[in-house]
């Protein structure tokens, strides 16, 4: 089995664990203008809209008392381009890993702030930890993107 391929059954299980697991509301609930990201505060809800949009999920952990998770969020996701992108090709999760310690062990996240990409499957195609600026943290997004096209052309055809 290839490897990516046994990390995403090992992460479907997973996704189906965390589907138990109400996330938290993002820190700011504001509604999302053009340079906002457009949280989803549900995970059930977001699963659905991943499957439903076939567009992967951006799971952002944080906490409150995260200097750099802060920063990250005011100085790159919340850039005019880089929230114009991710609302169009991601559902935005924002997850709390002090509320949502649960899903935090689930996905292995040991240290903040940390960015998970899951496509609509649970297939894990990327990690971001720590603060990033606006351009490495789009590349590493991208190239996740670009998985998520090898993924889903790897199990279409093994069906």
């Amino acid at each position: 089995m290839k490897p990516l391929v046994a990390c995403a059954a090992v992460l479907s299980l997973s996704l189906c664990s965390m589907m138990a697991v109400q996330a938290a509301p993002p820190f700011s609930l504001a509604r999302p203008s053009e340079h906002q990201l457009n949280w989803q505060s549900n995970l059930q809800a977001a699963h659905r809209q991943a499957v439903s949009e076939n567009k992967p999920m951006l799971l952002v952990f944080g906490a409150d008392w995260c200097h750099f998770c802060k920063k990250l969020e005011k100085e790159t996701l919340n850039s005019n381009e880089m929230a114009k992108y991710i609302n169009s090709e991601f559902v935005p999760i924002h997850l709390d890993t002090d509320k949502d310690k649960k899903v935090a062990e689930i996905l292995k996240v040991s240290s903040l702030p940390c960015s998970i990409v899951l496509s609509p499957n649970a297939d894990l195609l990327g990690r971001i930890e720590g603060f990033h600026t606006t351009a490495p943290f789009h590349k590493q997004l991208a190239a996740a993107k670009q998985r998520l096209q090898i993924v889903q052309r790897t199990s279409s055809s093994s069906q």
